[in-house]
């Protein structure tokens, strides 16, 4: 009779281990996005990884595909595309800059790109940068 309830015990330990990866899968895949998505030069798509019938038997995952970006050096001023590589620039230079002392923009003041800061870009409406807080950054403490 013990073994056919530990048996019971562990069927049931794994129907509930199963019920509880497949609602994080479900909720994974309910918050992935389903279309498409262009983001200056970077193509995001969903892909099914598991048994698509309609729905995702399984995760979605999405791929990141960057097109034209050998282009990026000779892009005209003023387009978007123009814009994207700005604000790349600007945040690259950002996650050099930014420490965990400074808050917000304070970066801005301290970068440029192409002779203008980017506290001067950001007065171009076509111009987001992030605050450092939402920059990734590292403290390295190196001994000997």
């Amino acid at each position: 009779m013990e073994a056919s309830e530990s048996l019971k015990t562990s069927l049931i330990l794994v129907a509930l281990s199963v019920l509880t990866a497949g609602s994080f899968a479900a909720a994974h895949n309910v918050v992935t996005p389903d279309e498409p998505v262009n983001v200056g030069m970077v193509e995001v798509e969903t892909r099914c990884a598991g048994v698509d019938i309609g729905a995702c038997i399984g995760i979605q995952r999405q791929t990141h595909t960057t097109y034209n970006y050998d282009n990026y050096t000779e892009i005209e001023e003023g387009t978007p595309n123009y814009y994207r590589k700005v604000e790349s620039e600007l945040m690259l230079r950002a996650t050099n800059t930014c420490t965990e002392e400074m808050d917000g923009m304070e970066w801005t003041s301290e970068v440029s790109y192409e002779n203008r800061t980017a506290d001067e870009w950001l007065e171009n409406e076509n111009i987001q940068l992030l605050p450092c807080e939402k920059t990734y950054y590292r403290t390295l403490n190196a001994t000997r």
